[in-house]
């Protein structure tokens, strides 16, 4: 991932990973009660969902090096690469791929992250104690 940065800083991680929960939970709520047929034929909806994994891929390219190794378990250079995939080939996405990685993969991944942020833990004086509760306090899908 050439975007990543090479020297482990805990609140850039932070604010990718709170990126990266918020677009997953996005491109769940475009789906939700939504099935696959529905989904391939709302062109509205796919550019939505699409945009959301990509920007999921574009915050991913930017977890440092170090955090990216200490998560083994994340498939993060297939996850930025589902980012070049949806940008760089738009026109020949398979929808179906889409909603299925969204829907199966995504909860998987919104846990792991999670984990993630309260490892790193929201720091009340880099943003405010009634900003790091709601943080905290944000509900998730």
């Amino acid at each position: 991932m050439s975007g990543s940065h090479s020297e482990m800083d805990p609140q850039r991680d932070l604010i990718h990973l709170l990126q990266i929960r918020h677009e997953l939970e996005l491109a769940l709520s475009f789906l939700h009660g939504v099935t696959i047929e529905q989904f391939e034929e709302d062109e509205l909806r796919q550019h939505a969902v699409s945009m959301a994994v990509a920007q999921v891929g574009e915050h991913v390219k930017k977890l440092s090096k170090q955090f990216v190794s200490s998560q083994p378990e994340v498939a993060w250079k297939a996850i930025a690469g589902t980012r070049d995939w949806i940008v760089h080939d738009y026109g020949n996405l398979d929808f179906e791929e889409v909603y299925r990685s969204v829907t199966g993969e995504g909860p998987d991944i919104i846990g792991l992250v999670t984990r993630a942020i309260e490892l790193i833990g929201i720091p009340d004086t880099a943003i405010g104690t009634s900003g790091a509760q709601a943080l905290r306090d944000a509900p998730l899908i």
